[in-house]
């Protein structure tokens, strides 16, 4: 009896003698010229046409094996090895960072403009192949995206064709399983605002103002190809001009590779994104999952009167000589942690990239702190204790030119411990807001969804934090001089807010939200952010479909639903601009 290994074997070998074989359509016979054709007229790369043409060719080359089997008939695409592997290979495209569609003016840290408008023409060549069983270009990108199981192109290009074919309905049910894989993607996003435009229409912006790609710079990661290991890697240092990249996740610039701050602050992605808020189109931010814009709280530009606000509306500035009011660090993945809901393992720098981190603060990060009234928010990724290069910057706070320094600490708090406190006793004068992630109320709950955390650690730890909030310390540092410092984000601005206990929603601990609220009380907490599962695309759809008990789709949404009606939800001690995310709306 064959192996199943050796019958793959077979199966493969059998069919490049039916791909030598059969005749094939003119474009796969020509699959290198169709290629080149057809990048040249839709896309475009930031590293000139040369480059854009070496890029088509490898795709070509990458491709052909993987269209052979199209020589099998219409079958093939219900076949979830061919769809997965379809999806790996058009998948290099899209982790080409200097490659976008050519009428995109950025590119987000998610981006697949490129990757869906080949598809879109590959998918308009397989179903004229496939004409004679009766199959159209929306049904190909459905098998396609069936097969595959978590492929955002096929999604999004079956939705479109639904959208054209005036089946808005469907159109909005495929945004929403393409939103399942990566929540941030932005064509997904579009395809369903323009989904429920047809339907119910969607809030107007024009009009309205955001402050925050004014004044906040944040730094995170993305991911890229590196042709060496032909395989992805993460690239540190993209930055954003949002507290959430995923809620304007258009990169900026890249702290770690920036020469100067300026380089990141005032590029011209930056002043695009600017453009974009000042011209009332908000073209770059997220409609699904910005809580602002999703409560429909944005001010009206001609209600700003904060004076530096006001000059900037006023005369339409995209360039800014003073710098960002809060600097939000994340490119450092380092962590202590593995938690489900954010990565796959653990995760810590090595020494080539710590030398990179270190140039990184010296050239970038200290020069925007230095001498200024600043905020800084660490971290929006890993941990600021479990990571040597922002524990280098907590150890820079101590000296006199970062006196003007407002600390933002967002921690899972196991780091922060007593003897921490006692070797830098300077963050208990700077900390204005700590924030620590715990999503659990028992040990059981918190053991599974922050790995290898221990309960008897964070509690023990969060008893320490909790005296120093009793005596009122970071309430003291926010209110210092009889104002209160540079904000967090727009939706902890609040003068009760600074100790936060942080609890990300999902199926594993939704039922322990009252009793989170009472651990909240009993270590003095004064605000607690319950927020929805999001998906980094690091698990499949399917795995986060099962989690995200915020989707009205879940089996288990109604019970969330109740747990959320429960009083004990309503204290004033919970953020309710995110619980608006878990709450039922009505339909549109």
């Amino acid at each position: 009896m064959r192996s199943p290994f050796s019958r793959r074997a077979i199966r493969r070998v059998m069919r490049n003698v039916r791909a030598l074989t059969e005749r094939r359509p003119a474009w796969r016979a020509r699959l290198d010229q169709w290629m080149a054709a057809n990048a040249r007229e839709l896309l475009k790369s930031a590293r000139g046409e040369a480059h854009l043409d070496d890029v088509a060719r490898e795709l070509a080359q990458r491709l052909t094996p993987v269209l052979a089997r199209l020589c099998e008939g219409a079958a093939v695409l219900d076949d979830r090895e061919f769809a997965t592997e379809f999806q790996n290979t058009l998948s290099w495209l899209a982790y080409q960072g200097d490659i976008t569609r050519k009428d995109s003016k950025l590119r987000a840290y998610c981006d697949v403009t490129a990757s869906v408008a080949i598809l879109t023409r590959l998918v308009n060549e397989i179903a004229k192949e496939f004409s004679r069983a009766g199959l159209n270009e929306s049904e190909v990108a459905s098998k396609l995206a069936d097969a595959a199981g978590s492929w955002r192109e096929p999604l999004i290009i079956a939705g479109r064709r639904a959208l054209a074919e005036g089946r808005s309905d469907d159109a909005a049910k495929y945004a929403r399983r393409a939103l399942n894989i990566v929540s941030a993607c932005p064509e997904s996003q579009r395809l369903l605002i323009d989904a429920l435009r047809e339907r119910a229409g969607v809030p107007d912006l024009r009009g309205r103002f955001c402050p925050r790609p004014f004044e906040v710079l944040v730094s995170g990661q993305t991911t890229a190809w590196n042709d060496a290991t032909n395989t992805t890697e993460q690239v540190m240092g993209a930055s954003y001009l949002c507290d959430c990249a995923a809620w304007v996740p258009f990169i900026a610039g890249n702290v770690v590779e920036a020469v100067s701050p300026d380089d990141v602050w005032n590029s011209e992605a930056a002043q695009e994104i600017r453009r974009s808020i000042l011209d009332g189109d908000f073209s770059y931010c997220s409609r699904t999952l910005c809580p602002i814009i999703v409560n429909d709280t944005l001010p009206r530009s001609e209600d700003v009167t904060a004076p530096r606000l006001r000059r900037i509306i006023d005369r339409r500035e995209t360039i800014l000589d003073d710098g960002p009011r809060l600097i939000a660090l994340g490119h450092d993945s380092s962590c202590n942690l593995a938690c489900p809901s954010c990565r796959v393992g653990l995760v810590m720098a090595d020494k080539p990239q710590n030398e990179r981190l270190d140039r990184a603060r010296e050239r970038v990060i200290l020069p925007l702190l230095r001498n200024r009234q600043v905020g800084l928010h660490l971290t929006s990724w890993g941990d600021p204790f479990a990571s040597r290069h922002y524990r280098s910057i907590l150890e820079a706070l101590r000296h006199d030119d970062f006196d003007g320094v407002s600390l933002f600490l967002l921690t899972n708090g196991l780091g922060l411990t007593k003897n921490a406190w006692t070797s830098m006793p300077h963050l208990a004068e700077k900390i204005v807001e700590l924030r620590v992630s715990v999503d659990a109320a028992t040990k059981e709950t918190y053991e599974d969804v922050r790995r290898p955390g221990r309960w008897e650690i964070i509690r023990e730890n969060l008893n320490v934090m909790g005296e120093l909030s009793r005596a009122g310390t970071f309430r003291r540092n926010r209110f210092s001089g009889g104002t209160q410092s540079v904000t967090s984000d727009l939706f902890l601005d609040t003068e009760h807010a600074s100790f936060v206990l942080a609890f990300v929603v999902q199926r594993a601990n939704f039922r322990e939200m009252p009793a989170f609220v009472r651990l909240a009380e009993e270590v003095n907490a004064d605000t607690i952010v319950f927020q929805r599962y999001y998906s980094f695309g690091h698990e499949g759809s399917d795995v986060f479909s099962s989690k995200d008990v915020a989707s009205p789709a879940h089996p288990e949404h109604q019970e969330l639903q109740a747990i959320l009606a429960d009083q004990i939800l309503q204290s004033p001690r919970v953020l309710q601009t995110f619980m608006a995310q878990l709450i039922d709306r009505p339909a549109c």
